[in-house]
Protein backbone atom coordinates (compact mmCIF):
# COMPACT_ATOMS: atom_id res chain seq x y z
CA UNK A 1 0.00 0.00 0.00
CA UNK A 2 1.26 3.32 -0.87
CA UNK A 3 0.29 6.56 1.44
CA UNK A 4 0.65 10.07 0.98
CA UNK A 5 0.91 12.12 4.38
CA UNK A 6 1.01 15.97 3.93
CA UNK A 7 2.23 17.68 6.58
CA UNK A 8 5.45 16.02 9.11
CA UNK A 9 3.94 17.87 12.18
CA UNK A 10 3.79 16.07 15.08
CA UNK A 11 0.40 14.82 13.74
CA UNK A 12 2.21 13.76 10.68
CA UNK A 13 5.15 12.42 12.33
CA UNK A 14 3.08 10.07 14.41
CA UNK A 15 0.64 8.90 11.75
CA UNK A 16 3.89 8.39 9.79
CA UNK A 17 5.73 6.09 12.86
CA UNK A 18 2.54 4.03 13.41
CA UNK A 19 2.25 3.42 9.18
CA UNK A 20 6.05 2.86 8.54
CA UNK A 21 6.66 0.15 11.34
CA UNK A 22 4.12 -1.82 9.04
CA UNK A 23 4.35 -3.36 5.06
CA UNK A 24 3.17 0.50 3.76
CA UNK A 25 5.43 2.53 1.58
CA UNK A 26 4.78 5.99 2.92
CA UNK A 27 6.07 9.67 1.38
CA UNK A 28 5.79 12.96 3.21
CA UNK A 29 5.56 16.32 2.14
CA UNK A 30 6.30 19.39 3.92
CA UNK A 31 7.01 23.19 3.78
CA UNK A 32 9.49 23.05 6.57
CA UNK A 33 12.97 21.75 5.71
CA UNK A 34 13.86 21.05 9.39
CA UNK A 35 10.64 19.21 9.85
CA UNK A 36 11.07 17.28 6.61
CA UNK A 37 14.30 16.27 7.60
CA UNK A 38 13.76 15.09 11.04
CA UNK A 39 11.01 12.72 9.78
CA UNK A 40 13.26 11.02 6.99
CA UNK A 41 16.06 11.01 9.41
CA UNK A 42 13.76 8.85 12.02
CA UNK A 43 11.50 7.08 10.09
CA UNK A 44 11.62 5.01 6.97
CA UNK A 45 9.80 7.29 4.79
CA UNK A 46 10.45 9.59 1.78
CA UNK A 47 10.62 13.14 1.99
CA UNK A 48 9.11 16.04 -0.66
CA UNK A 49 9.37 19.65 0.21
CA UNK A 50 6.77 21.65 -0.78
CA UNK A 51 3.82 23.09 -0.35
CA UNK A 52 1.00 19.91 -0.60
CA UNK A 53 -1.71 22.62 -2.27
CA UNK A 54 0.55 22.99 -5.33
CA UNK A 55 -0.56 20.32 -7.85
CA UNK A 56 3.63 20.36 -9.01
CA UNK A 57 4.63 19.08 -5.94
CA UNK A 58 1.63 16.51 -5.42
CA UNK A 59 3.01 15.47 -8.79
CA UNK A 60 6.50 15.13 -7.46
CA UNK A 61 5.04 12.72 -4.55
CA UNK A 62 4.03 10.93 -7.21
CA UNK A 63 -0.04 11.02 -6.03
CA UNK A 64 -1.38 9.10 -8.79
CA UNK A 65 -0.37 6.21 -7.40
CA UNK A 66 -1.18 6.69 -3.86
CA UNK A 67 -3.82 4.29 -2.21
CA UNK A 68 -4.58 6.81 0.78
CA UNK A 69 -3.59 10.85 1.42
CA UNK A 70 -3.64 11.91 4.62
CA UNK A 71 -3.46 15.71 5.39
CA UNK A 72 -2.32 16.63 8.75
CA UNK A 73 -0.71 19.86 8.61
CA UNK A 74 -1.58 22.45 11.49
CA UNK A 75 -4.80 24.01 9.43
CA UNK A 76 -7.80 22.64 8.74
CA UNK A 77 -8.91 24.22 5.73
CA UNK A 78 -5.45 23.22 4.38
CA UNK A 79 -5.91 19.63 5.59
CA UNK A 80 -9.56 19.41 3.28
CA UNK A 81 -7.91 21.47 0.19
CA UNK A 82 -5.62 18.66 0.08
CA UNK A 83 -8.00 15.82 0.42
CA UNK A 84 -10.10 17.89 -2.42
CA UNK A 85 -7.13 17.91 -4.98
CA UNK A 86 -6.58 14.22 -4.38
CA UNK A 87 -9.96 13.62 -5.77
CA UNK A 88 -8.59 14.90 -9.19
CA UNK A 89 -5.88 12.44 -9.15
CA UNK A 90 -8.73 9.93 -8.70
CA UNK A 91 -7.10 8.66 -4.94
CA UNK A 92 -9.43 6.09 -3.36
CA UNK A 93 -9.27 7.56 -0.24
CA UNK A 94 -8.27 10.62 1.80
CA UNK A 95 -8.09 11.79 5.04
CA UNK A 96 -8.43 15.42 6.88
CA UNK A 97 -7.10 16.00 9.92
CA UNK A 98 -9.26 18.95 11.64
CA UNK A 99 -9.21 20.56 15.48
CA UNK A 100 -11.19 23.22 15.25
CA UNK A 101 -15.13 23.52 16.44
CA UNK A 102 -16.16 24.06 12.81
CA UNK A 103 -14.95 20.61 12.02
CA UNK A 104 -17.17 19.03 14.87
CA UNK A 105 -20.61 19.75 13.23
CA UNK A 106 -22.47 16.77 11.38
CA UNK A 107 -23.87 18.94 8.64
CA UNK A 108 -20.41 20.39 7.88
CA UNK A 109 -18.57 17.16 7.74
CA UNK A 110 -21.43 15.73 5.57
CA UNK A 111 -21.39 17.92 2.53
CA UNK A 112 -17.30 17.53 3.10
CA UNK A 113 -18.07 13.64 2.71
CA UNK A 114 -19.99 13.95 -0.07
CA UNK A 115 -17.35 16.06 -2.38
CA UNK A 116 -15.16 12.84 -2.13
CA UNK A 117 -13.39 13.30 1.37
CA UNK A 118 -13.12 9.37 3.15
CA UNK A 119 -12.95 10.38 6.47
CA UNK A 120 -12.56 13.87 8.34
CA UNK A 121 -11.17 12.94 11.92
CA UNK A 122 -11.44 15.64 14.53
CA UNK A 123 -7.93 15.43 16.87
CA UNK A 124 -9.73 17.34 19.58
CA UNK A 125 -12.72 14.68 19.65
CA UNK A 126 -10.64 11.98 19.83
CA UNK A 127 -8.76 13.24 22.75
CA UNK A 128 -12.19 14.54 24.68
CA UNK A 129 -13.42 10.76 23.69
CA UNK A 130 -10.06 9.13 25.36
CA UNK A 131 -10.23 11.06 28.72
CA UNK A 132 -13.92 10.06 29.31
CA UNK A 133 -13.51 7.02 28.17
CA UNK A 134 -9.92 6.33 30.74
CA UNK A 135 -12.32 8.58 33.31
CA UNK A 136 -15.35 6.14 33.71
CA UNK A 137 -12.61 3.10 35.22
CA UNK A 138 -10.35 4.77 38.11
CA UNK A 139 -7.68 1.38 37.63
CA UNK A 140 -7.71 2.47 34.06
CA UNK A 141 -4.77 4.69 32.01
CA UNK A 142 -6.11 3.97 28.64
CA UNK A 143 -9.28 1.80 27.63
CA UNK A 144 -10.62 0.29 24.56
CA UNK A 145 -13.50 -1.60 23.92
CA UNK A 146 -14.57 -4.88 21.50
CA UNK A 147 -17.46 -6.70 21.14
CA UNK A 148 -20.38 -4.13 21.10
CA UNK A 149 -18.54 -2.66 24.03
CA UNK A 150 -19.34 -6.03 25.89
CA UNK A 151 -14.74 -6.52 26.50
CA UNK A 152 -12.88 -4.22 27.18
CA UNK A 153 -8.76 -3.76 26.93
CA UNK A 154 -7.63 -1.90 30.19
CA UNK A 155 -4.20 -0.74 30.43
CA UNK A 156 -2.59 -0.24 34.18
CA UNK A 157 1.16 0.90 35.13
CA UNK A 158 1.85 -1.14 38.39
CA UNK A 159 2.80 1.42 40.63
CA UNK A 160 4.91 0.99 43.68
CA UNK A 161 2.56 -0.83 46.32
CA UNK A 162 0.16 -2.66 44.09
CA UNK A 163 -0.46 -6.11 44.84
CA UNK A 164 0.76 -7.50 41.36
CA UNK A 165 4.24 -5.85 42.24
CA UNK A 166 7.01 -8.77 41.60
CA UNK A 167 4.06 -11.23 41.36
CA UNK A 168 3.77 -13.91 38.90
CA UNK A 169 1.11 -14.56 36.70
CA UNK A 170 0.31 -17.97 37.59
CA UNK A 171 -0.10 -16.68 41.16
CA UNK A 172 -2.44 -13.99 40.35
CA UNK A 173 -4.26 -16.54 38.37
CA UNK A 174 -4.80 -18.78 41.65
CA UNK A 175 -6.68 -16.38 43.45
CA UNK A 176 -9.66 -16.07 40.44
CA UNK A 177 -12.40 -18.39 41.50
CA UNK A 178 -13.04 -18.70 37.80
CA UNK A 179 -11.28 -16.70 34.50
CA UNK A 180 -12.98 -13.14 35.30
CA UNK A 181 -9.71 -11.58 33.57
CA UNK A 182 -7.45 -11.86 31.54
CA UNK A 183 -3.43 -10.45 31.41
CA UNK A 184 -2.98 -9.84 27.49
CA UNK A 185 0.41 -8.39 27.67
CA UNK A 186 2.84 -6.59 29.70
CA UNK A 187 5.08 -3.79 28.37
CA UNK A 188 8.29 -3.35 29.85
CA UNK A 189 11.23 -0.66 28.58
CA UNK A 190 9.24 -0.37 25.61
CA UNK A 191 9.06 -4.05 24.46
CA UNK A 192 6.18 -6.11 24.82
CA UNK A 193 5.32 -9.36 25.10
CA UNK A 194 2.48 -11.91 25.77
CA UNK A 195 2.89 -13.44 29.38
CA UNK A 196 2.85 -16.69 29.77
CA UNK A 197 2.31 -17.93 33.99
CA UNK A 198 6.22 -18.09 35.02
CA UNK A 199 6.00 -14.55 33.79
CA UNK A 200 6.70 -11.87 36.14
CA UNK A 201 5.15 -8.47 36.93
CA UNK A 202 7.52 -5.33 38.40
CA UNK A 203 6.74 -2.36 39.08
CA UNK A 204 6.67 0.29 36.24
CA UNK A 205 5.57 -2.89 33.74
CA UNK A 206 2.32 -1.58 31.48
CA UNK A 207 -0.13 -4.33 31.60
CA UNK A 208 -2.89 -4.41 29.31
CA UNK A 209 -5.96 -6.88 30.81
CA UNK A 210 -8.54 -7.89 28.78
CA UNK A 211 -12.26 -8.07 30.98
CA UNK A 212 -15.62 -8.10 30.60
CA UNK A 213 -17.64 -4.60 30.65
CA UNK A 214 -20.16 -5.45 33.26
CA UNK A 215 -16.95 -6.29 35.79
CA UNK A 216 -14.53 -4.27 34.95
CA UNK A 217 -14.74 -1.96 38.03
CA UNK A 218 -13.39 -5.35 39.89
CA UNK A 219 -10.05 -4.31 38.71
CA UNK A 220 -10.41 -1.58 40.95
CA UNK A 221 -10.33 -3.83 44.02
CA UNK A 222 -8.03 -6.54 42.91
CA UNK A 223 -5.54 -3.54 41.98
CA UNK A 224 -6.41 -1.81 45.55
CA UNK A 225 -7.03 1.07 43.80
CA UNK A 226 -8.39 3.85 45.98
CA UNK A 227 -12.52 4.76 44.54
CA UNK A 228 -13.42 8.27 45.66
CA UNK A 229 -17.18 8.07 47.21
CA UNK A 230 -18.60 11.65 45.21
CA UNK A 231 -18.62 12.29 41.52
CA UNK A 232 -16.66 15.48 41.84
CA UNK A 233 -14.36 15.93 38.43
CA UNK A 234 -11.94 19.16 38.53
CA UNK A 235 -11.14 20.33 35.07
CA UNK A 236 -8.38 22.96 34.37
CA UNK A 237 -8.41 24.61 30.55
CA UNK A 238 -10.74 26.98 29.05
CA UNK A 239 -10.91 25.65 25.07
CA UNK A 240 -12.40 23.14 23.30
CA UNK A 241 -10.99 20.47 24.67
CA UNK A 242 -11.76 21.43 28.12
CA UNK A 243 -15.74 22.44 27.36
CA UNK A 244 -16.46 19.14 25.48
CA UNK A 245 -14.82 17.17 28.44
CA UNK A 246 -16.56 19.17 31.11
CA UNK A 247 -20.15 18.22 28.86
CA UNK A 248 -18.97 14.76 28.51
CA UNK A 249 -19.01 13.72 32.00
CA UNK A 250 -21.63 15.92 33.39
CA UNK A 251 -23.90 13.94 31.27
CA UNK A 252 -22.27 10.75 33.22
CA UNK A 253 -23.71 12.95 36.58
CA UNK A 254 -20.26 13.91 37.31
CA UNK A 255 -20.39 17.43 39.39
CA UNK A 256 -17.69 19.36 37.41
CA UNK A 257 -15.89 22.47 38.47
CA UNK A 258 -13.97 23.97 35.43
CA UNK A 259 -11.35 26.33 36.66
CA UNK A 260 -10.18 28.70 33.72
CA UNK A 261 -6.97 30.65 33.54
CA UNK A 262 -8.17 33.57 31.68
CA UNK A 263 -11.41 35.65 31.92
CA UNK A 264 -12.26 35.91 28.92
CA UNK A 265 -12.01 32.39 28.49
CA UNK A 266 -14.21 31.82 31.80
CA UNK A 267 -16.46 34.62 30.59
CA UNK A 268 -17.54 32.24 27.22
CA UNK A 269 -17.72 29.37 29.29
CA UNK A 270 -19.97 30.73 31.80
CA UNK A 271 -22.74 31.37 28.83
CA UNK A 272 -21.73 28.00 27.08
CA UNK A 273 -23.16 26.45 30.56
CA UNK A 274 -25.64 29.16 31.68
CA UNK A 275 -28.38 26.36 31.56
CA UNK A 276 -26.50 23.08 33.18
CA UNK A 277 -26.69 22.93 36.92
CA UNK A 278 -23.96 20.14 37.15
CA UNK A 279 -21.07 22.78 35.78
CA UNK A 280 -19.88 25.19 37.82
CA UNK A 281 -17.00 27.71 35.96
CA UNK A 282 -14.14 29.89 37.88
CA UNK A 283 -11.40 31.92 36.82
CA UNK A 284 -8.46 31.28 38.67
CA UNK A 285 -4.20 30.24 38.44
CA UNK A 286 -4.15 26.69 36.88
CA UNK A 287 -0.93 25.86 39.04
CA UNK A 288 -2.02 27.11 42.22
CA UNK A 289 -1.80 24.78 45.08
CA UNK A 290 -4.60 27.54 47.17
CA UNK A 291 -6.99 27.85 44.23
CA UNK A 292 -7.06 23.86 43.84
CA UNK A 293 -8.13 23.94 47.80
CA UNK A 294 -10.55 26.14 46.84
CA UNK A 295 -11.82 24.01 44.30
CA UNK A 296 -12.11 20.61 46.85
CA UNK A 297 -9.69 18.59 44.04
CA UNK A 298 -8.54 17.05 47.63
CA UNK A 299 -12.22 15.78 47.68
CA UNK A 300 -12.03 14.98 43.92
CA UNK A 301 -12.48 11.47 41.99
CA UNK A 302 -10.67 12.97 39.00
CA UNK A 303 -8.53 16.09 38.12
CA UNK A 304 -8.16 16.90 34.64
CA UNK A 305 -5.88 19.00 32.84
CA UNK A 306 -6.21 20.24 29.75
CA UNK A 307 -4.54 23.52 29.23
CA UNK A 308 -2.72 24.41 26.09
CA UNK A 309 0.57 24.31 27.99
CA UNK A 310 1.94 20.84 28.66
CA UNK A 311 4.32 22.16 31.25
CA UNK A 312 1.13 23.61 32.80
CA UNK A 313 -0.77 20.54 32.99
CA UNK A 314 1.66 18.42 34.06
CA UNK A 315 2.38 20.96 37.34
CA UNK A 316 -1.19 21.27 37.87
CA UNK A 317 -1.55 17.42 37.63
CA UNK A 318 1.91 17.44 40.24
CA UNK A 319 -0.46 19.68 43.00
CA UNK A 320 -3.56 17.89 42.56
CA UNK A 321 -1.99 13.89 43.42
CA UNK A 322 0.24 15.75 46.36
CA UNK A 323 -3.77 17.27 47.64
CA UNK A 324 -4.88 13.58 47.01
CA UNK A 325 -6.86 13.57 44.02
CA UNK A 326 -8.35 9.93 43.64
CA UNK A 327 -7.38 10.36 39.18
CA UNK A 328 -5.49 12.57 37.82
CA UNK A 329 -5.46 13.01 33.82
CA UNK A 330 -2.97 15.20 31.87
CA UNK A 331 -3.15 16.55 28.19
CA UNK A 332 0.25 15.80 26.84
CA UNK A 333 1.04 16.84 23.22
CA UNK A 334 4.83 16.61 23.35
CA UNK A 335 6.05 13.07 23.70
CA UNK A 336 9.17 13.66 25.24
CA UNK A 337 6.94 15.10 28.28
CA UNK A 338 4.93 11.87 28.61
CA UNK A 339 7.95 10.11 30.28
CA UNK A 340 7.88 13.28 32.85
CA UNK A 341 4.24 12.76 33.55
CA UNK A 342 5.01 9.35 34.60
CA UNK A 343 7.66 10.41 37.14
CA UNK A 344 5.56 12.38 39.04
CA UNK A 345 2.93 9.62 39.54
CA UNK A 346 -0.13 10.94 36.95
CA UNK A 347 -2.23 8.44 35.94
CA UNK A 348 -3.03 9.09 32.52
CA UNK A 349 -1.27 11.18 29.81
CA UNK A 350 -3.79 11.86 26.41
CA UNK A 351 -1.58 13.23 23.16
CA UNK A 352 -4.46 14.41 20.46
CA UNK A 353 -1.91 13.87 18.12
CA UNK A 354 -0.74 10.60 19.35
CA UNK A 355 -4.48 9.17 19.57
CA UNK A 356 -5.31 10.64 15.90
CA UNK A 357 -2.99 8.70 14.36
CA UNK A 358 -3.93 5.60 16.18
CA UNK A 359 -7.42 6.01 14.99
CA UNK A 360 -6.10 6.41 11.42
CA UNK A 361 -4.06 3.25 11.61
CA UNK A 362 -7.37 1.74 13.17
CA UNK A 363 -9.55 2.93 10.30
CA UNK A 364 -6.73 1.43 7.51
CA UNK A 365 -6.11 -1.38 9.38
CA UNK A 366 -9.61 -2.62 9.50
CA UNK A 367 -11.62 -5.22 7.25
CA UNK A 368 -15.19 -6.35 7.27
CA UNK A 369 -14.25 -9.44 9.41
CA UNK A 370 -12.04 -6.96 11.50
CA UNK A 371 -14.53 -5.20 13.43
CA UNK A 372 -12.20 -3.59 16.08
CA UNK A 373 -8.44 -2.88 16.40
CA UNK A 374 -6.23 -1.35 18.21
CA UNK A 375 -2.36 -1.18 19.20
CA UNK A 376 -0.76 -0.92 22.34
CA UNK A 377 1.24 1.41 23.58
CA UNK A 378 5.02 1.91 22.68
CA UNK A 379 4.80 -1.40 20.97
CA UNK A 380 4.02 -2.72 17.76
CA UNK A 381 1.27 -5.29 19.11
CA UNK A 382 -1.75 -5.36 18.22
CA UNK A 383 -5.29 -6.38 19.51
CA UNK A 384 -7.68 -7.54 16.76
CA UNK A 385 -11.63 -8.51 16.94
CA UNK A 386 -12.07 -11.29 14.08
CA UNK A 387 -15.22 -13.65 13.35
CA UNK A 388 -14.78 -17.10 13.64
CA UNK A 389 -15.76 -18.91 10.08
CA UNK A 390 -17.67 -21.80 9.73
CA UNK A 391 -14.99 -24.97 8.12
CA UNK A 392 -12.06 -22.85 9.86
CA UNK A 393 -9.44 -24.47 11.50
CA UNK A 394 -9.78 -22.83 14.77
CA UNK A 395 -13.83 -23.81 15.58
CA UNK A 396 -14.66 -27.48 17.27
CA UNK A 397 -11.49 -27.58 18.66
CA UNK A 398 -10.69 -27.20 22.12
CA UNK A 399 -8.39 -24.31 22.32
CA UNK A 400 -5.16 -26.30 24.08
CA UNK A 401 -5.14 -28.51 20.91
CA UNK A 402 -5.21 -25.62 18.47
CA UNK A 403 -1.55 -25.02 16.91
CA UNK A 404 -1.88 -21.08 17.07
CA UNK A 405 0.82 -18.70 15.37
CA UNK A 406 4.10 -17.45 17.36
CA UNK A 407 2.99 -14.23 19.68
CA UNK A 408 -0.36 -14.65 19.29
CA UNK A 409 -2.94 -15.46 22.01
CA UNK A 410 -6.80 -15.99 22.34
CA UNK A 411 -7.68 -13.03 24.80
CA UNK A 412 -11.72 -13.44 24.86
CA UNK A 413 -14.33 -14.35 23.12
CA UNK A 414 -18.49 -12.95 22.48
CA UNK A 415 -21.17 -15.42 21.56
CA UNK A 416 -24.00 -14.33 19.15
CA UNK A 417 -26.05 -14.15 22.42
CA UNK A 418 -23.61 -11.57 23.90
CA UNK A 419 -22.08 -13.57 26.42
CA UNK A 420 -18.66 -12.66 27.19
CA UNK A 421 -15.96 -15.72 27.95
CA UNK A 422 -12.44 -15.35 29.12
CA UNK A 423 -11.08 -18.67 27.91
CA UNK A 424 -9.33 -21.91 29.29
CA UNK A 425 -7.46 -24.23 26.94
CA UNK A 426 -11.10 -26.43 27.50
CA UNK A 427 -12.65 -23.17 25.76
CA UNK A 428 -14.34 -24.12 22.13
CA UNK A 429 -15.31 -21.60 19.51
CA UNK A 430 -18.06 -21.79 17.37
CA UNK A 431 -18.87 -20.20 14.16
CA UNK A 432 -19.97 -16.99 14.31
CA UNK A 433 -18.04 -16.35 17.50
CA UNK A 434 -16.27 -12.99 17.81
CA UNK A 435 -12.87 -13.85 18.91
CA UNK A 436 -10.10 -11.25 20.72
CA UNK A 437 -6.40 -11.67 19.21
CA UNK A 438 -3.68 -10.31 20.87
CA UNK A 439 -0.53 -10.70 18.37
CA UNK A 440 2.60 -8.93 16.82
CA UNK A 441 2.03 -8.13 12.75
CA UNK A 442 3.62 -10.48 11.07
CA UNK A 443 1.49 -13.05 12.57
CA UNK A 444 -2.11 -11.79 11.51
CA UNK A 445 -2.38 -13.36 7.82
CA UNK A 446 -1.76 -16.82 9.58
CA UNK A 447 -4.64 -16.07 12.33
CA UNK A 448 -6.65 -14.96 9.55
CA UNK A 449 -6.13 -17.43 7.53
CA UNK A 450 -6.75 -19.89 10.69
CA UNK A 451 -10.24 -17.49 11.77
CA UNK A 452 -11.83 -16.07 8.94
CA UNK A 453 -10.57 -18.94 6.93
CA UNK A 454 -9.13 -16.27 4.58
CA UNK A 455 -5.25 -15.44 3.52
CA UNK A 456 -5.89 -11.77 3.04
CA UNK A 457 -3.07 -10.06 4.06
CA UNK A 458 -5.26 -7.08 6.42
CA UNK A 459 -2.54 -4.86 5.96
CA UNK A 460 -3.68 -3.98 2.83
CA UNK A 461 -7.57 -3.15 3.39
CA UNK A 462 -8.65 0.54 3.95
CA UNK A 463 -11.89 1.17 5.87
CA UNK A 464 -12.13 5.26 5.45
Amino acid sequence: MKVLIIGAGETGFYIASELSEDDVEVSVIDINPQQLKNIKTDLNVAGILGNGTSLSVLEKADIQSADLVIASTDHDETNLICCLLANHYNVKHKIAVTKTESFIKKKVISNYLRSGISQIINSTMVAVQEIIDTASLASAAEVSAFGEQNILLVGCRIKKGSPWDNKYLKDIRQTQTENRFLIASIVRNGNSSIPGGDAQILQGDYVYILIPKQIASALNDVLKVRISSNRKAVIVGGDLIAEKVAAGLAKSHYEVTLICQHQSHADRLKKRFETKKRITIKQGEIGSVKEQLKAEVALSSLFIAVSGDDHLNIFAGMIARYLGASKVIALINRQDLVQCADQVDIDVTVSPRLSTARQIKKMIRGTEQSLNYTTISETNMEVMEMIAAGGSKIINTPLKSVKLPRNTLVGAIIKENKKTIIPSGETVIEPGDKVIMVSMPDSVPKLRELIENTTKNASTAITV
